[in-house]
């Protein structure tokens, strides 16, 4: 046997082997890459030799789950040794989830309560992969949840009342304008610019990331209780702060909803870790321009469709203003910079007095040195390695950067 034809049997294998196994278990042994290192791995995991894996005992504990909503069967014996799999029957996991599938023609349903429109019609008759046939008996409208809390509406779904999983046709979703692209395990449906929603991949199939809404509460945004609310407009607004949103409330600029506490959120723990402040520091400006603060960040590893890489911020100590360049190059920071000052007190009527930056190059050049002389600007400049002292600008970047690694 060639290697090319071991690969391909071992391909098969493994692939089998994670479709008997349930999500939970799943989980423990994704990442193995052969059938060998799999069954080695559930061997290790399920098969200590220990008194409550002893088969007399897994056959009686088979008995006592019998009245439970999961069943155990045994998957094969090796050794002697007995493996037991717990897997769900028609009622759970696959029949509750919905799969983003290229292979069918429409979105398929098999729960007739899920429905907030329903036609009872002739929906013809569905071929499945094993050439078995499933008639389709209604369609309709059913809602769904996104991760995001926004609620969208599936329309021309079929009531297949013998399907195993509620299925959501790429096809369809393609012919009314949506694109989709799966990456890292995860397959994002776009639309324009607006991502329509997400499924993750178990084992070899793609999930959808949300929830099918029923029953009372298909009234959608009305009927969301107030933390739901409070995590919707947190999430719309880059993951502000509770704070932010309470004022923003209590101002009347949320649609008159109100916002409370906000839940744990894992993406604002793990996308804005910072470095330990500064005391304050303690300096009063009169008017615009009498104190300017600025940094470039970067280079970003992704360029951006432009070709950027380096952030540049001006900041008004006074009024807070910002002022935010997308740029190739380090280079560009003096020629961005003689923009923004020509600009800015041309519009103001006022003179940059001071500038606060750090010690790099790009700040630091001959000719950028110069011209702040020229102008009168009196450079105010940072420790080196001591971001702290450029703390105003280097906290807008950090806000400008949590609100784009928390929505991405």
């Amino acid at each position: 046997m060639s290697e090319a034809d071991w690969e391909k049997l071992d391909d098969k294998a493994l692939t089998t082997i994670q479709l008997c196994v349930t999500h939970t278990l799943l989980n423990e042994v994704l990442n193995e890459k052969t059938a060998t290192s799999l069954s080695n791995n559930l061997e290790t995991l399920y098969m200590k030799k220990s008194l409550t894996n002893q088969p007399s005992t897994l056959k009686e504990r088979i008995y006592t789950l019998r009245m439970a909503k999961e069943v155990c069967r045994c998957q094969y014996s090796r050794g002697g040794w007995n493996v037991l799999s717990v897997v769900s029957d028609d009622k759970t996991n696959g029949c509750d989830e919905w799969t983003l599938d290229s292979g069918c023609s429409y979105h398929m349903c098999s729960h007739r309560h899920w429905f907030s429109a329903y036609d009872a019609v002739d929906g013809g008759v569905v071929m499945m992969a094993n050439n078995s046939t499933c008639r389709a008996i209604g369609k309709g409208s059913v809602q769904l949840k996104m991760n995001d809390g926004v609620i969208r509406t599936l329309t021309d779904v079929r009531y297949v009342p013998d399907l195993k999983r509620n299925l959501i046709s790429l096809g369809t979703l393609d012919s009314i304008g949506c694109k989709y692209s799966a990456e890292g395990g995860i397959m994002k449906v776009s639309r324009g610019v607006l991502t329509v929603m997400k499924g993750r991949k178990i084992g070899t199939l793609y999930v959808l990331d949300g929830s099918t809404v029923t029953g009372s509460t298909t009234v959608a945004s009305a009927s969301l209780t107030e933390s739901e609310t409070t995590r919707l407009w947190h999430l719309r607004l880059g993951h502000m702060s509770e704070r932010g949103l309470n004022l923003l409330s209590r101002r009347g600029l949320l649609c008159g909803q109100s916002t409370g506490k906000i839940d744990f959120c894992e993406h604002c723990v793990f996308g804005k870790h910072k470095r330990v402040a500064f005391n304050t520091a303690i300096h009063r400006t009169k008017g615009t321009l009498d104190y300017v603060h600025s940094d470039l960040w970067g280079p970003s590893q992704v360029v951006s469709k432009g070709g950027a890489k380096y952030l540049l911020t001006f900041i008004d100590d006074f009024s807070r203003k910002v002022w935010v360049y997308f740029l190739k190059a380090k280079s560009d920071v003096f020629t961005i910079f003689k923009q923004w000052k020509c600009m800015i007190e041309k519009q103001t009527g006022k003179q940059i007095k001071r500038l606060r930056t750090d010690n790099g190059l790009e700040f630091c050049s001959g000719k950028f040195n110069k011209f702040c002389e020229n102008e009168g600007i009196v450079r105010h400049r940072t420790v080196r390695h001591t971001p702290q002292q450029n703390g105003v600008a280097e906290r807008m970047n950090i806000t400008l950067l949590e609100r784009a690694r928390c929505m991405l």
